[in-house]
């Protein structure tokens, strides 16, 4: 089983970071948690009008991000929420967007930790 959240490549990056300049990391780490947020936003957007391709659309845009920084717990909820959308259903989304804003909750203070040290 995968860790929940796996900084690796985050970690690798930083290592690229030059003295003096923007934390390139804070940066990917603020976009994350702010389209992260508009994502669920549209999560709930859809399952509350039935609307099966902006399920869709939501949660491949979702995976794409999770996957970039290594949070594999909301990237592998995502791509089910993703799958629902593909083929129609919202009906059973609801509780798959619960699920994934809990692992977003867990996340969120690994990234903020990560942001902070430079």
């Amino acid at each position: 089983m995968r860790q929940a959240v796996d900084l690796s490549s985050l970690m690798e990056l930083r290592q690229l970071q030059q003295p003096g300049k923007p934390d390139a990391i804070a940066r990917i780490v603020d976009h994350f948690l702010a389209e992260t947020s508009q994502r669920l936003e549209t999560l709930h957007r859809a399952i509350t009008t039935g609307d099966a391709k902006l399920l869709e659309q939501a949660a491949h845009a979702l995976k794409g991000i999770s996957g970039t920084v290594g949070a594999n717990e909301m990237l592998d909820l995502a791509v089910r929420l993703e799958e629902y959308g593909r083929s129609g259903r919202t009906d059973d989304a609801a509780e798959v967007v619960t699920a994934l804003e809990g692992a977003v909750a867990r996340a969120r203070p690994i990234f903020m930790s990560l942001r902070g040290t430079a």
